[in-house]
């Protein structure tokens, strides 16, 4: 793996008011879906740094600004593909604005953003995204108050290859939703396929292109900055077509916008289906679904076969047989899908679990258990969350392609026994 990403969320401050709440889960979070592409082949390896308060199923925790910019040097030290999440209160010191650490206070809270620029314009990775969800982090590149100490306004570039998406304008607050961070919140999401293209790829730009259309003008307003020469694909998901079907494009169309006649011979349901025509058919299906085919006079595939009718490629499919035609699809190394079984969601494992646990306790001598049954909905949601982080900890071994799960667990920068502390809270059913 030649991928690294440093999660930072922090919620408990020496001197800064008020403290957080969801930071650090956000941290978490991002941690469970960098860690793994959709497939559960490993993507980053992740560290973590938590700040947070104790509390009677969770150790305190520090980020200090020595950690932060150590763990900032030590990320951006090597030659790959770098990301950093930040998530914690940005704030305005002095005509600096700031991310802030857990030994912060009102005149110096933490660490500037303009020092992260510099740190990432100066780091030795090849690229380097910075994704941060605090208050006023779209500054970052932006001119300081002048004559402040530390104000380096000649240095406020992007060298190529860094890119920021922010959470929120150089003037602006950014907001929690439910227990998440707003912008976060819909990170996750695009990063979990609401992002991907046709080939299940999800880039920093998709990222933000689906960001900044579930924001409103009336929502804090997210900010992308980049100077990239190339979009790195931050995560592979589900594709809707793969490689190999979409370098079929120009066999089955000689030009961009050839016509495809069809038969009743490739309709299944038809006496003179044709087997060969039918997995063709099944073909054209897919590509329909993505966007790339449509029937050129019918509304529908079925209706076009049946009139002996033809389809045709949307611009989106004429943009793909270019690439097919160029030899520009097709990674280094292979993302596929196929052959793999389907992996359960986590959540609804761990349902399935407690459903059935206190359907079977009383057989098992817990006669008590009657008494304090209760429906998945109603379950605390601590131990809901560890639940789900237990069963997605399991499943995540069972459905590994790697040989050996303590050196998996290591990938993600932690150790192979530390399944309960993945769950960010310790609690029991």
């Amino acid at each position: 793996m030649n991928r690294r990403a440093l999660l930072v969320g922090v919620d408990a401050y020496d001197q800064i008011r008020p403290e957080l709440t969801w930071c650090a889960g956000d941290a978490l979070a991002m941690r469970e879906v960098l860690a793994f592409h959709a497939n559960y082949d490993p993507n980053f390896a992740c560290r973590v740094l938590l700040g947070r308060r104790p509390a009677e199923d969770v150790v305190a925790s520090r980020v200090t600004y020595t950690d932060l910019r150590r763990a900032i040097k030590d990320i951006f030290a090597y030659e790959g593909l770098a990301v950093f999440y930040y998530a914690g209160h940005g704030i305005v010191a002095g005509g600096r604005t700031y991310l802030a650490t857990s030994d912060g206070n009102p005149r110096v809270p933490g660490l500037a953003l303009n020092d992260l620029l510099e740190m990432a314009n100066h780091a030795t990775a090849r690229d380097v995204l910075l994704i941060l969800d605090s208050c006023y982090s779209g500054a970052l590149g932006e001119t300081e108050a002048e004559g402040e100490a530390g104000s380096n306004t000649q240095n406020l570039y992007l060298r190529p290859g860094v890119t920021l998406l922010a959470a929120a304008r150089p003037r602006q607050h950014a907001v929690e939703l439910d227990g998440h961070g707003m912008f976060t919140r819909l990170v996750l999401g695009a990063l979990k396929g609401g992002a991907a293209d046709v080939r299940g790829r999800v880039s920093a730009a998709a990222i933000y292109s689906y960001v900044e259309q579930a924001l409103g003008p009336w929502d804090q307003r997210p900010i992308y900055k980049s100077n990239a020469t190339r979009l790195d694909t931050i995560r592979y998901c589900q594709p809707d077509v793969e490689d190999a079907e979409l370098r079929r494009l120009p066999r089955l169309f000689p030009t961009p916008d050839s016509c495809y006649p069809l038969d009743p011979s490739y309709e299944v349901t038809r006496p003179e289906a044709n087997p060969h025509h039918v997995a063709l058919f099944n073909l054209f299906k897919r590509y329909q679904i993505a966007r790339l085919l449509r029937p050129t006079r019918d509304t529908a595939l079925y209706f076009a076969a049946l009139r002996g009718h033809t389809v045709e490629l949307t611009p989106l499919g004429q943009f793909y047989h270019q690439l097919a035609q160029a030899d520009l699809l097709g990674e280094s190394r292979a993302f596929t899908f196929e052959g793999r079984s389907h992996m359960p969601d986590a959540e609804a494992v761990a349902r399935m679990f407690h459903e059935a646990y206190e359907r079977l306790a009383p057989a098992f001598g817990y006669v008590t258990r009657d008494e304090t049954r209760v429906p998945w909905e109603q379950v605390p949601e601590r131990n809901r969350r560890l639940m789900i982080a237990v069963a997605a900890e399991v499943l995540a071994e069972l459905f590994s392609t790697a040989e050996h799960p303590t050196q998996r667990a290591e990938q993600v920068g932690e150790p192979a026994t530390g399944a309960v502390e993945r769950a960010d809270e310790q609690a029991s059913d």
